[in-house]
This record gives C-alpha cells, sequence and structure tokens, in this order.
C-alpha cells in the first residue's frame, strides 16, 4: 500500500530488493520478461538466452533460446527476456515460493518428489533444493500453456508466458503470441488461425483463407419498418423468408469481398439495434445488423464487383407470400 504523493514501492522480481525509478536507471535495472529488475539480477542473465533467426523479417518478435536449458521464448525485437525456467543464484523469496510449496507437499505425493528428482538428474539420496522445486513448477506451467495451443499439423510451439519463472504460472495476458512450424511448408508462423496462410487448403477446410474466393452471398431483407442485412449462403437467405421477410436485394461475389462489405455495412449504417424487438422475426436472431427501414441501404455501393441473384429467390419470396395470405383468409 502507498500513500497519495509517494512513490509506489516497485521489488525486483527475481532477488525481492526494493528499486526505484524507471527501468533502465540509477536506481533500477532493465526490466526483463515483463518484469522489474535490479541491476545486479540484470546483469546475470545478460548472456542467458542467445537469439535464433528462425523466423521471418518483420514478423517483430525473436525467438531466443536458454544457453543453460535449452528451453526458447518468443520475445519483441530489441527487448530483453531471460528463460522462462531457469533461476539463478539471487533468485529469493516469492520466486522460491512455488518451489517451497512444491516440497511442502513432497511427502504426501512421493510420485511428485520423483518426477522432481528426475527433472534435475538427482539421485534418490539427493536433497531436493527449493530452487529446482521452483524450476519444475514452471516447465509445468509452460508446457500446459503450450499445450492449450498446439494442433494437429503444427511442431516446435514456441511461446511467451507472462510470469515465468517467478511464479510458476501464467499471470497476466500480455504476450509476443505463439509460434510454430506448420509440418506442410516448414515456415514458422506464429498460430492465429487454423490454417496456414501459405499453403493451400486442404479438403473440407472451412477456415477464411479456404473461402477466400468461394461464392458467397450478401443480402437485405425487410420486416415490419425494420431491415436486416447479413452474409451467408442460400439456405440463410430462404431462412429469413419463410420466416417472413421481403426480400430486398442479394448479390454474390468472393467470400471475402462479401465480408468486406458487410463490415463496411455495419461501419456505415447509423443507430443499429442491438437487442430484439416484437417486430423481428426469429430468424433475426439478437438483432445485429437491423436497422430501421427509413436508412438507405444499397448494397451494390459496398460490393461493386457483385453480381445481382435476386431472381434467385423471387419464387421463396412468392411462395412464402402465398402461403402468407391463405393463412390470413382461414383467420378471416
Amino acid at each position: 500500500m502507498t500513500i497519495r504523493g509517494e512513490e509506489a514501492v516497485v521489488r525486483c522480481v527475481n532477488c525481492g530488493d526494493v528499486v526505484h525509478g524507471r527501468a533502465n536507471s540509477r536506481g533500477r535495472g532493465p526490466d526483463i520478461a515483463w518484469h522489474a529488475h535490479c541491476r545486479p539480477c540484470a546483469a546475470l542473465v545478460v548472456d542467458q538466452m542467445e537469439r535464433l533467426d528462425l523466423l521471418p523479417e518483420g514478423s517483430g518478435v525473436e525467438i531466443h533460446r536458454c544457453r543453460s536449458c535449452g528451453t526458447r521464448r518468443i520475445c519483441r525485437t530489441g527487448w530483453r527476456t531471460r528463460c522462462h525456467i531457469c533461476l539463478d543464484e539471487r533468485s529469493a523469496g516469492y520466486a522460491l515460493a512455488v518451489g517451497e510449496r512444491l516440497l511442502a507437499g513432497v511427502p504426501h505425493e512421493p510420485a511428485h518428489a520423483a518426477q522432481l528428482r528426475r527433472f534435475a538428474g538427482l539421485t534418490a539420496e539427493d536433497d531436493i533444493p527449493v530452487r529446482v522445486a521452483a524450476e519444475f513448477q514452471a516447465a509445468i506451467a509452460l508446457g500446459t500453456e503450450l499445450d492449450r495451443r498446439r494442433r494437429d499439423g503444427w511442431d516446435d510451439l514456441t511461446g511467451d508466458i507472462h510470469g515465468l519463472p517467478w511464479h510458476g504460472e501464467r499471470t497476466a495476458a500480455w504476450s509476443h503470441g505463439t509460434w510454430g512450424v506448420h509440418d506442410r511448408c516448414g515456415a514458422w508462423q506464429r498460430l492465429r488461425d487454423r490454417a496456414c496462410p501459405q499453403c493451400p487448403p486442404e479438403p473440407g477446410d472451412r477456415s477464411f483463407a479456404a473461402l477466400r474466393n468461394t461464392p458467397y452471398l450478401l443480402y437485405l431483407v425487410r420486416h415490419r419498418g425494420l431491415l436486416k442485412f447479413g452474409v451467408g449462403r442460400p439456405a440463410r437467405v430462404r431462412e429469413h423468408l419463410r420466416a417472413g421477410a421481403e426480400l430486398v436485394e442479394v448479390l454474390e461475389g468472393r467470400h471475402a469481398d462479401v465480408i468486406a462489405a458487410e463490415a463496411t455495412l455495419k461501419r456505415q449504417t447509423t443507430r443499429p439495434w442491438k437487442w430484439r424487438t416484437w417486430r423481428m422475426p426469429a430468424s433475426f436472431g439478437r438483432g445485429t445488423e437491423v436497422v430501421r427501414g427509413a436508412v438507405l441501404i444499397t448494397l451494390a455501393d459496398v460490393l461493386p464487383d457483385g453480381h445481382d441473384v435476386t431472381d434467385r429467390f423471387v419464387g421463396t419470396a412468392r411462395h412464402r407470400g402465398a402461403a402468407s395470405r391463405s393463412g390470413n383468409r382461414r383467420r378471416s
């Protein structure tokens, strides 16, 4: 807790000593792996990691490998980092607390003791140092986080886990991302989407990259003074018509162009509805992309290369209208 007007107390994450000022100032060393360091602790890990020239130019990040244990870590170009796992002779206090808690449970979990000794290369008679226990917990946390991002067809996953090696778990969402090698092309890439942007899509692939050149529809329908625009396949348009909506316009274009056109409409339309009302048919869902009927929307303005395919759905619209009129006669 700090008193108003006083400087917040910042401690070195590795040894616990109080540091003063901004990073790289007289009383404080550079921040490393997202956390504050004192100058002696920062000096200890200057040469801990070696940079590997694996990632493509312009990626903005680099892969570093620990010279001691071989663990790799992603870091932004020009920033300082350190091993996810390895501590050092100055590590103390909170940095070892995870190891102390782990060792406290060892007598009740013999399997943990065996795993710890294998991890550190110790014999059954050797005592397990607290630092080794803390590093073991960091290694488990690293493996768990990378496994969460693992997917078929990718290898050599390398990430950046905020909080390691000192906390034994992820402590914040900040990260330089997770990268890996795609088996088909052998290229290092950041794991953002399911598909590799450099490889042709595989059969059955439904990713954006695979669909970008396939035909897709941008539609506009009306119902009780409301307009609903959206994207989809013919079944989606017919769903609205069966629910009682009136067809206004349907354009067909490349999937990538249609998605971009819808995004443009979302930015341009004024006062879109954000909730359902009794005036909306069930097919309108939660009311997203629904605007008042007085709003002027021309699909060709946002999809100039689209083909007008409204006539494909005229039969469905007439059938829906006939069914509606028949229903009205029965009720009368």
